[in-house]
């Protein structure tokens, strides 16, 4: 077999509407023996595909083509499409992209050209990729795929259904869990950015902890996460971190918390479950963020502050979102108010100058 071989599997999709209806658990309206050839956008749909509409803006786009039906959350009587009607139409959809265009599977094997230490630990059915250099004491588990020139340090502990995609770098002693995915470029357990400004220089501070990245994490491109001073960096279960992020040394991020491109989160930040930041926040060091907060676009919050759990945050000092508002509106009226506050000068002039005739 050659090195480079690996392969697809391919699902023809050729099935009945109601077949289809089936495999999401929705409600059928309409004809369920129309046969489905392919899953399409609302831009590119054919006689013989299905569309998602999320909304009624959607749906309404969806009726103006020649899509053979529609899945959708919302039943509309009279329509003149066939429609599958499920509670959540986005993930219905994924999962049939899951189902009809399942991601490529590479045969176990290791490559001529990967290096991997005498001692390394390698678990059954692993795909090994062109130039992967895996450290001494490393361990890596089950059904794992680590594509070319991708970088595992000594100590290394990977779970199993462990996806590392080209070029990315885990540090020596950081440990991955089952079913993490991560994407070219991003590297796990870089030194945190830690110095002492003394005798006229800035004097490193040795980062001698790790990197743990738990279950069913995605991390995106080109994003970095530090390892701790002490201790360890970690990021929770189910948490899902979007291309060109930094995590900062020692920070301690919650379960299924959702991190958009271009944020940054400063060291020794801790946040709770469920935490949304929005794309571009800033976060300082030493915050504490409780559960199921969300930060908005560009939001900056100082060192040390607690945000509390369900509110929304904006703004840079960040603060919840009706005074965010309330400072933005004031902000706008400022020239209204330098007017009122000018005509109000030129009448106590006015009257001034009466009192002393």
């Amino acid at each position: 077999m050659s090195d480079f071989i690996f392969y697809k599997e391919e699902k023809a999709m050729n099935k009945t509407l109601a077949e289809i209806a089936n495999l999401v658990e929705g409600t059928l309206q309409g004809d369920g023996e129309i046969l489905i050839k392919s899953l399409s956008t609302i831009a590119d749909a054919t006689r013989e595909s299905l569309v998602f509409a999320s909304d009624k803006d959607y749906f309404t786009a969806a009726l103006n083509t020649d899509a053979a039906a529609i899945i959708t959350g919302q039943r509309h009587q009279d329509c003149p499409k066939s429609q599958i009607v499920v509670s959540n139409p986005k993930l219905a959809f994924a999962r049939l992209l899951e189902e009809f265009d399942p991601q490529p599977r590479r045969p176990a094997m290791i490559h001529s050209t990967a290096c991997i230490a005498d001692d390394v630990m390698l678990g059954d059915n692993c795909h090994i990729g062109a130039y992967v250099v895996i450290e001494s004491g490393a361990t890596i588990g089950s059904n794992c795929q680590l594509l070319n020139h991708v970088s595992i340090g000594r100590n290394v502990s990977l779970g199993n259904d462990v996806t590392l995609h080209p070029k990315v770098t885990v540090y020596d002693d950081c440990k991955l869990g089952n079913n993490v995915i991560i994407h070219s470029g991003s590297v796990v357990g870089s030194d945190g950015f830690g110095y002492e400004f003394a005798d006229g220089k800035h004097h490193k501070i040795p980062h001698i902890g790790n990197a743990i990245i738990e279950d069913d994490v995605e991390i995106g491109a080109n994003t970095v996460i530090d390892r701790a001073t002490l201790g360890s960096t970690n990021i929770g279960k189910g948490t899902k971190i979007d291309n060109f992020v930094q995590i900062a040394h020692s920070v301690q991020l919650g379960q299924n918390n959702i991190l958009c491109a271009f944020t940054g989160v400063a060291g020794s930040t801790k946040s709770g479950d469920n935490v949304i930041f929005a794309a571009n926040v800033g976060v300082s060091d030493h915050v504490t963020i409780e559960d199921n907060v969300i930060l908005g676009a560009r939001t900056g919050v100082p060192p040390k502050k607690t945000l509390k759990s369900g509110q929304i945050y904006l703004g840079n000092p960040s603060r919840p979102k009706d005074k965010a508002i309330e400072a933005e509106l004031s902000t706008t009226r400022i020239p209204m108010i330098r007017k009122q506050l000018k005509t109000l000068q030129t009448k106590v002039k006015e009257l001034e100058k009466r009192l002393v005739e």
